[in-house]
């Protein structure tokens, strides 16, 4: 099973970070400014968009155990919640899958 797990319910935030990065062709970023020490069972809410438009970008969570889950998007915007199941310090990062750099902004809620 996976670590984290979609959460589709109304979500209680403790706080939010506002993004805006510029990641280079197919490269990870890893937000280390943007980490969050969570409980088993809390969410994270990734709502930023993207530019290009037409780019495949990863954005998603990087676990203490070292994985990196995420949520591919092809759309330019991502508005996904999701539950961690273990205790531990995540950070925010995002993987830019094209051949060109792309531009992010947006919010974390956690």
């Amino acid at each position: 099973t996976s670590a984290l797990s979609e959460w589709n319910s109304n979500v209680k935030e403790r706080a939010f970070a506002r993004i805006d990065i510029s990641i280079p062709a197919n490269t990870i970023t890893a937000a280390k400014s943007q980490s969050f020490s969570l409980e088993a069972g809390e969410v994270v809410r990734i709502n930023c968009s993207y530019s290009p438009m037409s780019a495949s970008v990863d954005f998603g969570l990087l676990a203490p155990d070292g994985y990196f889950y995420y949520e591919r998007v092809t759309s330019g915007d991502i508005n996904k919640a999701i539950q961690v199941d273990e205790r531990g310090t995540y950070i925010l990062a995002v993987r830019n899958n094209s051949s060109d750099t792309v531009s992010v902004v947006g919010f974390v809620h956690y």
